[in-house]
């Protein structure tokens, strides 16, 4: 054999070594209306559907097909659906993210050209209820009607709302209806004990509406007192469409009737009094909470503003065990979301509770509107708040009220 004919050998047995094996899971092909379909109307339409704030239609091919590419790019990167919890720290009933699996699949089917396969295969569409979700309010509020031009800044309202009721009630759910989804992106209703803010400057929060959430439901037989005179405020972020639009949100509000079996509590580890440095690219603000008595915590809610980096809730038990028991490493204002774990989190009392949160004032954070100022405690979004909510139920023991 001649030299050359050696050379041509070994790089043809080591081309063979180092290439990728090739899997018959490669050879097969995905089709939108047998394989991809199936995802979307289980995960995507909620929001991907006519009057809702997504872009685009995920509920049929030829709305689907000409964005395959971002499509691709979105679920690769996890930047869709939303969701910010690290996985390896709990299990959460509404984890919207995709499996290893089902991003894999999204991705052949647009590498292979996104094929159509037989639409007559196709999963029908999920079923979506008119109006309001839970059935007809027992009061409802409406919102100052908010105009959001063509093009522009985003649009933040934070209007204070009344309830004028007579007599003390518990809410047993909560639904915010927007008018206008393709510029209203997100609302937060905070309620406090006859004022703006309670004797701290805090909020307490009662209920989150965005993209893709739903109603606010508290546990059977659980809920949140109101009182007469009570003001809720509204935390309302707007995004101009290119088209000029009009919303007129309204929130509907379903009492309980008796006395609740528990009441929820939202407890807040937060802090007013601070100033994130101009230019500043990781500034730490923390805040604790000490659970006075045991509880089982059936949810969590990190916020921040613009400039929020990362949140984390950590427990450290009476027996000096540390735990994480919410990490979210990239935090981002424009998704507000509660995190609601699958089974209730037992807190002992004496358990410290620690809010760890970092903010990024800098230029390198392409949200914040101003990194040459120093930034504090404000109710526009272009001012900051550090504020960790958890949801509890106070228990006799472990166990109680379905905690572990």
């Amino acid at each position: 054999m001649s030299n050359g004919s050696k050379r041509v050998l070994t790089f043809a047995v080591a081309l063979l070594l180092t290439r990728p094996a090739f899997s018959a899971e490669d050879a097969e092909q995905v089709t939108f209306a047998e394989d991809v379909a199936p995802i979307f109307m289980e995960r995507c339409v909620d929001c991907h559907r006519p009057g809702e704030a997504a872009p685009m239609s995920l509920l049929g091919y030829k709305d689907a097909r000409p964005w395959a590419k971002s499509i691709k790019k979105a679920v690769s990167s996890r930047e869709m659906p939303p969701w910010f919890a690290d996985p390896e720290h709990g299990e959460w009933a509404n984890d919207t993210s995709l499996s290893d699996h089902e991003i894999a699949t999204i991705v052949r089917w647009v590498d292979q050209g996104a094929p159509k396969g037989d639409l007559a295969k196709m999963p029908q569409a999920p079923t979506f209820t008119v109006g309001w979700q839970l059935g007809e309010p027992d009061y409802i509020i409406e919102l100052p009607e908010v105009s959001v031009p063509a093009e522009g800044p985003d649009v933040f309202p934070t209007p204070m709302l009344p309830l004028d009721i007579s007599e003390r009630r518990w809410i047993r759910a909560v639904e915010v209806r927007p008018e206008d989804r393709s510029v209203n992106h997100h609302v937060v209703l905070f309620m406090t004990p006859g004022q703006a803010t309670d004797q701290e400057g805090r909020f307490d929060v009662l209920s989150v509406w965005a993209a893709g959430t739903q109603p606010t439901v508290f546990p059977d037989g659980t809920g949140r007192w109101v009182s007469p005179g009570q003001i809720l405020v509204g935390n309302q972020h707007y995004h101009p469409s290119g088209v000029a639009a009009t919303d007129k949100t309204r929130v509907g509000l379903f009492f309980g009737e008796g006395e609740p079996e528990s009441e929820i509590s939202a407890i807040i580890a937060g802090v007013t009094d601070f100033s994130i440095p101009a230019n500043a690219s990781n500034h730490l603000l923390t805040a604790t909470h000490t659970i006075e008595r045991s509880a089982n915590v059936v949810s969590y809610f990190p916020h921040m503003h613009m400039r929020g980096r990362d949140m984390a809730f950590v427990a450290t038990y009476p027996d000096g065990r540390k735990e994480t028991l919410l990490d979210v490493p990239a935090y981002d204002f424009d998704w507000q979301l509660f995190y609601y774990p699958e089974e209730p989190k037992y807190l002992p009392v004496g358990t410290e509770v620690e809010i760890i949160a970092h903010y990024d004032n800098s230029v390198d954070n392409p949200d914040n509107p101003d990194p040459n100022r120093d930034v504090g405690f404000g109710l526009q979004s272009t001012d900051e708040m550090m504020f960790g909510v958890f949801e509890l139920i106070e228990v006799e023991s472990a166990g109680a009220g379905g905690a572990e």
